[in-house]
């Protein structure tokens, strides 16, 4: 057996969270997943060595680190040094834990960081992870030690649970948009009282989910689920936590998104939020528009259809059209004779800043049933990614012998933010 080097371990559980370096902002998202590309991450399967009790967990070749599952606990190789460390995970072996080696605190020297599954998540039964920061030391005998520094599930809870005020809401101007609001240091969040919109601290937006007749559902509640550390591009400590949102009207629970943040350490080894970093991010298929950006003043584009329309049936139940917009026309008149769904039956489409209308030919009318089950859309932007569907409310109403469908949007547009526009109507 081996002598191992005795070393001084610190172990840091009670995480200290420094108050007052919280400022939000969307335009540095914690959101991003790639891993480092200047720091081996190279990872291997459990393997057990042969005439030996060491499983290999994980290794950084270059950097000269192995870490293996012994019958003592955790022990990590660097070079001539070994550290056994016997209260790690006893989960540490379900999956090949990751390990980073670069500079992740305020000083000049380089800290060792293992992700390992500390445990399964009650509800969706998803693996829970661990971060072990490591600092090297040098001990009494000149030789390498480890001020190990935990990052737990308690880690990232605390700091939300004690330390930030976290509100969700739908938008009184806009039930199809929720808001979740948060601010630092125990204040309170203040609230337009008209559009429902925070006036303070930080406010990210996702679509509520709708009923089958295109109604938006109304909150109930809502929670936090896993949070997952990982370590971004820049070599930054990150920490993404899922957002679930219950209704009144469903039974569904909502996925909406995640928090995310970065934390640092500072010179004690404890952890807080990285300034700037903390932000709500929906899930594709729940993002929206920011409800604050709109339209300083009214604007409008009108297309008029010179052909005549098809006499074969009189209800217009199909359209999937895409204006020829240009923010720099306010009218223009075309044909419509070569589409094949129902906009050839329409005389014009008039597009504005907060609602978009469809006006029918004559004697021809716009099927209610698509209104009813919700069948319809406005789809800005398609293939981008600032594309959405603007589409809040519809209606039909009489206008002599025609009738004029109406969709209003879910807040008012600059037409700078518009580059190409969809319109469905019988599908969304």
């Amino acid at each position: 057996m081996k002598y191992f080097l005795r070393v001084l371990v610190v172990l840091v559980v009670a995480i200290g969270v420094v108050v007052g370096v919280y400022h939000y902002t969307s335009g540095n998202s914690g959101a991003d997943n790639a891993p480092s590309a200047n720091l081996t991450t190279v990872t291997k399967a459990p393997a057990t060595e042969k005439n030996s009790n060491k499983v290999l967990l994980a290794e950084l070749k270059d950097d000269g680190f192995s870490l293996y599952k012994t019958n003592n606990g955790v022990l990590l190789v660097h070079g001539d040094n070994e550290a056994t460390f016997e209260n790690w995970s006893s989960m540490i072996d379900v999956e090949a834990p990751q390990m980073y080696y670069a500079n992740f605190d305020s000083d000049d020297d380089k800290e060792l960081i293992i992700r390992a599954v500390s445990g399964v998540d009650d509800t969706s039964k998803q693996y829970i992870y661990d971060l072990y920061v490591l600092n090297i030391v040098k001990g009494s005998d000149g030789k390498e030690a480890y001020q190990v520094t935990l990052a737990s599930r308690s880690t990232w809870s605390n700091i939300l649970d004690e330390d930030i005020t976290e509100e969700i809401s739908q938008l009184k101007s806009c039930k199809k948009t929720i808001q979740l609001a948060m601010i630092a240091g125990q204040k309170t969040i203040a609230y337009d009282k008209t559009t429902g919109i925070a006036t303070n601290g930080y406010a990210g937006y996702a679509r509520a989910i709708q009923k089958e007749n295109g109604e938006y559902c109304t909150i109930d509640k809502w929670s936090k689920g896993i949070g997952n550390y990982y370590i971004n591009s820049k070599n930054h400590i990150c920490i993404k936590i899922g957002v679930n949102i219950e209704y009144k009207d469903t039974d569904e629970v909502q996925e909406a998104g995640y928090i995310y943040f970065e934390l640092s350490l500072d010179k004690n080894g404890s952890f807080y939020v990285t300034e700037r970093s903390m932000v709500f991010e929906a899930n594709d298929k729940y993002k929206v528009s920011d409800p604050r950006d709109v339209a300083e003043k009214p604007w409008s584009y009108t297309e008029n259809n010179q052909s005549a329309g098809s006499q074969s049936d009189k209800i217009i139940d199909w359209i999937s059209y895409s204006p020829e917009f240009d923010s720099s026309i306010t009218t223009q008149t075309l044909s419509y004779a070569a589409q094949t769904n129902d906009i050839k039956n329409a005389e014009k489409v008039k597009i504005t800043d907060s609602y978009l209308e469809i006006t029918s030919k004559s004697g021809y009318e716009f099927a209610q049933g698509n209104i009813d089950n919700g069948s319809y859309s406005v789809i800005i932007n398609e293939g981008k990614d600032n594309e959405f569907d603007i589409a809040y409310t519809a209606s039909i109403r009489a206008a002599g012998n025609k009738q004029i469908l109406k969709i209003t949007f879910d807040k008012s547009y600059p037409k700078s933010e518009i580059k190409t526009v969809k319109i469905n109507f019988g599908s969304k």
